[in-house]
């Protein structure tokens, strides 16, 4: 059992309940690259250790006519995506099981909004959005979706580490000079950190190559998907171009998207620097 009663919470559990196929032993909150590979039989994206995962999963049997299930697998996040559901029968049913395995787990937050499609529950070192169009007169099912998002229950830095392949107890105190300072990542990444009053920046930037994703776009990536689920942005309204975030008790923060120059993919993050206050 998990805390105050609720059930453990496994990501590899939801994905049983809800039938799909080749679900194997599974880490906790969030599954692995090579984990989710497992499930998708896609080839994850990147330049090795910097990988994410983004596959179609298959479904055990065709007994309610299953959905169309997107994995999307990051160091930070995990969203699935269902959608293409057979009929409104076969949508409330998964609906069902989601939600209450999520509400047997977790607890709900204060952002929870049914009315607009949005659900979050949090606990056990992870936070999940659950998102959804319902069937009505005017939407068709297969017109419908639902959208399961995870992400981690951390302070905001202990999430950049691994957006960045930074150590787990690497530190990251840029002097207030303005002047950029290289951090030692893993990725195949050049990154940079500096801090001028309130604001700290990070720069990340990598070879451009032709049909293949960067490292730097990757991260950017990752760092936009994140922090779209920590705004609270709902279904339907996720916005690729989107450069501006209000997180709830965190404060704003920004991205600069930079074009492919002299062959190589630079972007900014633009975080407060509260973040870096001693805790």
């Amino acid at each position: 059992m998990g805390v105050a009663g609720k059930a453990e919470f496994s990501f590899g559990e939801l994905l049983v309940l809800i039938d799909v196929e080749g679900v194997g032993q599974m880490s906790s909150p969030l599954p692995t690259i090579a984990e989710a590979a497992t499930l998708t039989g896609a080839e994850p994206r990147g330049t090795a250790p910097c990988l994410d995962l983004v596959g179609t999963c298959r479904f055990r049997a065709d007994l309610y006519g299953p959905p169309r299930a997107e994995l999307v697998v990051s160091p930070a996040t995990v969203m699935l995506s269902l959608t293409k559901f057979s009929d409104a029968a076969a949508y409330t049913m998964m609906f069902d099981y989601v939600s209450g395995y999520l509400s047997d787990a977790l607890t709900s937050t204060p952002r929870t909004d049914a009315t607009h499609g949005y659900l979050e529950y949090a606990g056990q070192g992870v936070v999940v959005t659950l998102g959804f169009t319902r069937p009505s007169a005017r939407l068709d099912a297969r017109d419908t979706t639902i959208e399961i998002s995870l992400r981690r229950e951390d302070a905001p830095l202990a999430t950049l580490r691994p957006l960045f392949g930074l150590a787990a107890d690497a530190v990251i105190t840029p002097p207030d000079d303005g002047n950029w300072r290289e951090l030692d990542t893993r990725w195949p990444l050049h990154l940079e950190c500096s801090r001028a009053h309130d604001i700290v920046k990070f720069r990340m930037s990598a070879p451009h190559h032709e049909g293949q994703t960067s490292t730097a776009n990757l991260c950017e990536e990752w760092c936009w998907r994140w922090l779209d689920l920590g705004a609270g942005t709902m279904i339907g309204h996720h916005d690729r171009n989107r450069v501006s975030w209000e997180l709830p008790a965190l404060g704003h923060v920004s991205m600069i998207r930079g074009a492919s120059a002299n062959r190589r993919d630079v972007h900014e993050l633009l975080v407060p620097a509260s973040w870096f206050a001693p805790a």
